[in-house]
Parts: C-alpha cells; structure tokens; sequence
C-alpha cells in the first residue's frame, strides 16, 4: 500500500512530530510504500491512504480525499480556536470550539487576527474533520473532547498504546554510563502550558534540595532561568537544550516529573517513563492519567504547587542521601 504520512512544519518538535515520524517507520517496516511529508503535496492522486497528523490550514484537509483520509488529533487545535484549551486568565476550558465565547479569547492571543480568523473558521474544520473516513486519539479524554465537539463518535477510534511507544527492542534497560546523575528530569517544550514555573515553585517549596534536569527548547527559557534564580533554586537546576536522546535521560533519573497545567491530550513524555519503569509525578489533567496508567505514578491535584512539592520530596533518592549534590557533570554530544 502506498502511503503518505503528513505533519504540517512546526517551529518545535515535539511529541507530535516523533510520533509522526514513528508511525511512517513502523508502516515502512511493515512493507508498505511510505512518503513522509512536512509540506502538503499538489497531488496525493497515487496515494492508497492519506495519514495526516499537524494540520492548522483546514484547506489543505479539504484537499485530501476524505474516503482515503485518517486524521490523528494531538491536541487541541481543531476544536480549541485559541489552541491550548485554557482561558488568557490560565483557567483550563472544557467548552466546545466555536463563535462563543471563544471570540472572547481571541483578542489575548499573541497573534489576535489569526485566532479570529480561527474561531470564525471552527464550523469549516469541524465539518472538514466529520468528512474524513476515520478519527484518530490517543486517550479517551480526547476522544471526549471531540465528540463534546459535534464529531461522530462511530468514527473516533483510540490508538493502541503499544503503536504510541517506541518498540520494546528500543529501550535498553540501563541508561549509557557516560550519562550525568540525573535526579528529577523534566523533558519537553519550555512553553507555558508545560508548567516548568510550577515545577520551579515547586523545588523552592522543598524540604529536600533535589536537582532538577530540564531537557528540552522554547520560547520560555529566559524566564524559566530568570524565576529560578529568583526562587534561589538556580543552583540545582541545569539547563541541557534539545536532546535527541531523552529516553536515555529518562532511564537514567529517579523520577520523570510532567508539571502540565494545560490539559495534555495525551502525555508521551509520561507514558515513556512508564514503560521505561520510571516513576512519574504529574498533575492530574487531561489524558495524564491514562498516560500514566499501569507505572509507578503520583499524580497530584493539577496546578496545586504545594501538593507537588510533597510529591517530589517522597521521591526516594538513589543515593538514599538528600544533601546537594557537587557541580553536574557536563552533558553528552
């Protein structure tokens, strides 16, 4: 079967963007004729199916056919105008997508002509996605959303979690020697919705001096490094950037924390410390909980700092010891 797996261009990469990239291996693998693309192609007449993953211009939906067309929904862009699911006031929003009161919103996004132009478009992309011959989700949170949306729930399917994770043969059970000591990691975009404020608030409310890697990009890093040196937690926490090998990182830290006060319409990052048998602290938000279903997880009333706190300092230590700890050692590559 010939097969074109689209993700429209994104300014990070992200969870999206590796599961894409994972599917169109694993469908090579299985001997199917595979394009990957992060441009939409002028003609996809060649094409047997038509798997489209990031897709923020509905025109370019309404081009594929929808009898040959499966769309995975990520996150919240094709029922959340705004995007991210929560109010400019950093309020978590269940509503369904639409004129109101999303028009409310608009004005406080960073580009307000764009998420007008969005909330006056949802009713197109919501008839776009109900075309299309399958639906696809990572948790039944999302389906929810969806279907609280006005899209036909026969249509809706949840992805198997083994398709989700990477295949067992890729996670060696020990994490390279050369690696630093890692104690607390956080993997992910440094964005807002991803909460590393929090989890900085967080440390500062400890009664334990534990450290902190952060692995991973974006457009919150300055302030993410300016809080932490207003909290006085600086010290502890070293900032590594975007790493292709964070699953190395994962096995290597006694606990892998996902601060996400956004409600994450899935939660990769979770569910690959859980099946690498790391312990997972994380708000109880979204599709969190599912992410974390079946490990060692401590999930924690979303946003609720102090609460957080608490959790981390329950983390055992591999040392067994608390005090902190020398310079870290400088990373890998």
């Amino acid at each position: 079967m010939k097969i074109l797996v689209y993700s429209a261009r994104a300014a990070e990469r992200g969870g999206i963007e590796v599961f894409a990239e994972r599917q169109a291996r694993r469908l090579a693998a299985a001997g199917h004729d595979v394009s990957f693309s992060d441009t939409a192609p002028e003609d996809v007449s060649g094409f047997d199916e038509i798997r489209v993953h990031k897709c923020p211009d509905v025109s370019v939906l309404e081009r594929f056919p929808p009898e040959k067309t499966a769309l995975w929904v990520h996150d919240h862009d094709p029922v959340c105008p705004r995007s991210y699911a929560y109010t400019p006031l950093l309020r978590n929003c269940s509503r369904p997508g639409g004129l109101w009161p999303c028009i409310l919103c608009a004005p406080a996004c960073k580009n307000a002509g764009a998420a007008l132009r969005r909330v006056l478009s949802q009713g197109r992309r919501t008839r776009a996605m109900a075309r299309v011959r399958r639906l696809v989700v990572l948790s039944e949170f999302m389906k929810g959303r969806l279907v609280a949306n006005g899209l036909p729930a026969e249509k809706i399917e949840i992805e198997p979690r083994e398709n989700v994770l990477p295949p067992p043969a890729a996670a060696p059970s020990a994490p390279p020697p050369d690696l630093p000591d890692v104690d607390l990691l956080f993997a992910g975009q440094l964005i807002r919705g991803k909460g590393v404020q929090l989890l900085l608030r967080a440390m500062a409310l400890m009664e334990t001096p534990r450290t902190l890697d952060v692995v991973g990009a974006g457009n919150l890093e300055g302030r993410l490094r300016a809080l932490a040196g207003a909290l006085g937690v600086a010290p502890r926490v070293r900032w590594r950037g975007f790493r292709d090998d964070v699953r190395d990182w994962m096995r290597a830290a006694s606990c892998v924390v996902v601060p996400s006060f956004w409600q994450e319409p899935f939660g990769l990052v979770a569910a690959e410390a859980v099946s690498l048998g790391r312990p997972v602290v994380a708000f109880a938000v979204g599709g969190l909980p599912e992410a974390c279903r079946g490990g060692n997880a401590t999930l924690v009333p979303p946003g609720d700092v102090r609460a957080l706190a608490r959790a981390l300092d329950a983390v055992p230590h591999p040392s067994g010891s608390f005090a902190t700890p020398g310079p870290f050692a400088p990373s890998r590559g």
